[in-house]
């Protein structure tokens, strides 16, 4: 069956009126029933419309794949977060030898090595600590 722009409007629209918000994993469904409703040889689009819905699983399923899709999303952003964190972790370590050894042989700028390694953990670290923690309580009573 060929599938006319209203038919892929009613498919788009009947996904979202269902819940489907997020709006890559729309698409990559509208793709998927069209492909489906595509390859069959009937002309009943409502028909089989309802078949490509049983076999992708109904609107229970495609709630649960955007549940699977948004917790997917929080895990990338929290991993992207804990690099950061020990990226710049491995800056501030840096920093304090450095500034230790300067303090040592008594040069100058060390306290400025000092301060650098405190403004670091200060202005980075802990703010990309509290954001990691704060989208993971979310993530949990969602």
């Amino acid at each position: 069956m060929e599938l006319s722009e209203k038919h892929i409007a009613f498919i788009e629209n009947s996904l979202s009126l269902y819940g489907v918000d997020n709006k890559d994993l729309r698409e990559d469904l509208v793709d998927h029933i069209c492909t489906y409703i595509e390859s069959q040889d009937s002309d009943d689009f409502n028909i089989l419309y309802q078949q490509a819905l049983h076999k992708f699983g109904g609107y229970a399923s495609f709630q649960n794949l955007q549940l699977e899709t948004s917790h997917q999303k929080i895990a990338k952003q929290i991993i992207t977060v804990n690099k950061l964190k020990f990226s710049f972790g491995f800056i501030v370590i840096a920093l304090l030898i450095v500034s230790l050894v300067f303090q040592m042989m008594q040069w100058p700028y060390a306290n400025a090595w000092l301060l650098g390694a405190i403004l670091i953990s200060v202005l980075v670290i802990l703010p990309a600590h509290f954001y990691a923690n704060y989208k993971k309580s979310i993530h949990k009573y969602s």
